[in-house]
């Protein structure tokens, strides 16, 4: 699984990381956060696959809170950054 990987701005859900798979037609939004009360790292994906076109447009504008509109859930995909 080919991933393409992108570090977020700082914001107050302590999302660090986003990442999409690029070598699909459908994707889901991968999420890397810490925890604000143990420090450690956090794993989460996309309840819903995206088009790449639309994964594409939520990736390149940093636009994390959409996965949290359209629902998400801890990963088994981890460490990826």
């Amino acid at each position: 699984m080919k991933l393409k990987t992108k570090k977020l701005s700082a914001n107050n859900r302590n999302m660090l990381d986003m990442a999409i798979r690029i070598d699909t037609k459908n994707t889901l939004i991968y999420l890397h956060g810490v925890s604000k009360t143990t420090g450690e790292d956090q794993w989460y994906e996309s309840k819903f696959k995206y088009t790449n076109a639309s994964a594409l447009n939520v990736f390149y504008n940093g636009e994390y809170k959409t996965v949290f509109n359209k629902g998400m859930a801890k990963s088994t995909t981890t460490n990826w950054i």
